[in-house]
């Protein structure tokens, strides 16, 4: 079983340092790691090349805009059977690629989705990113177990499946891209599982002003998305009960930072706790 690791990136040689370097003496033979650089304008190439000998980097510079555009570009460069998503900003575990490959094995023809943990810990926003991760499982989770949709910042999938049902939508520029397909592969039965082994850290906006742009962000690709969507389908079905496991994380959070005297979280906590709000048009 041949994996073709996908990572986007922009502006993110750091980081970008950090998820690479994760997977040195992972990969086998036959497994590729695919980056599509967004036209960086840091020392993203020479991360890449300085790690070209320890790791099977397929490297490639795009100017075209939208995620959707550049992972079906990444995976049109693709070869491999099992196409892995990664993002830049997160960090493989140390059996990160074999618990992909024995997910696979036992899961023929499935999506598969990672589990991810928040970086930094003890940052307020961190923590509460995480709490909304596990949120948005709880709400995604279908009665049989399986999940209504996948996060592609750490999920993976048989290359046969876009073959067979399409690649991202290109025009949701503004992401969700991730949540379409996925809809879209359930409604052709094809089931999403979560597994707990394919862990991956994922570096979380640490300022405000980082965590409210990425809020809104998503908040605009979910309303153009169920702009999209079969009335089936909506999204927003999936607000109430999103809205209801955070208020009820924030309570926990509030009482948890009350009781370690941590002051300036519990004040924050109610502005930064809440679900964002899709906005339409």
């Amino acid at each position: 079983m041949s994996l073709s690791v996908i990572t986007l990136t922009r502006n993110r040689a750091h980081m970008l340092a950090l998820c690479l370097g994760s997977l040195v003496g992972q990969l086998g033979k036959k497994d590729e790691i695919v980056i599509i650089d967004n036209n960086s304008t840091d020392p993203t190439y020479e991360v890449v090349r300085s790690l070209q000998s320890e790791l099977p980097i397929h490297y490639y510079k795009s100017s075209i805009t939208g995620y959707p555009r550049l992972y079906n570009l990444a995976i049109k460069k693709s070869t491999k059977e099992i196409l892995v998503f990664l993002d830049d900003d997160c960090v493989a575990s140390s059996n990160y690629i074999s618990a992909v490959r024995q997910a696979h094995r036992e899961h023929i023809d499935a999506v598969i989705q990672g589990q991810t943990h928040s970086l930094p810990r003890h940052n307020i926003y961190a923590e509460i990113m995480g709490d909304h991760y596990q949120n948005w499982l709880e709400a995604n989770r279908l009665s049989d177990g399986t999940l209504r949709t996948f996060d592609n910042k750490n999920a993976s999938l048989p290359r046969t499946l876009i073959e067979k049902y399409g690649v991202f939508l290109d025009e949701l520029i503004e992401g969700s891209e991730d949540v379409e397909l996925g809809i879209r592969l359930r409604r052709h039965e094809v089931e999403i599982i979560f597994d707990p082994r394919v862990i991956a850290y994922h570096h979380e906006r640490l300022t405000f002003m980082g965590f409210l742009q990425q809020h809104l962000r998503i908040a605009r690709s979910e309303g153009i998305l169920d702009k999209a969507l079969a009335q089936e389908d909506k999204i927003h079905m999936l607000y109430a009960p999103k809205l209801y496991l955070h208020i009820k994380g924030a309570l926990v959070r509030e009482i948890q930072y009350l009781t370690q005297g941590r002051l300036r979280g519990a004040l924050l906590l109610p502005i930064l706790g809440g679900e964002s709000i899709p906005i339409f048009g």
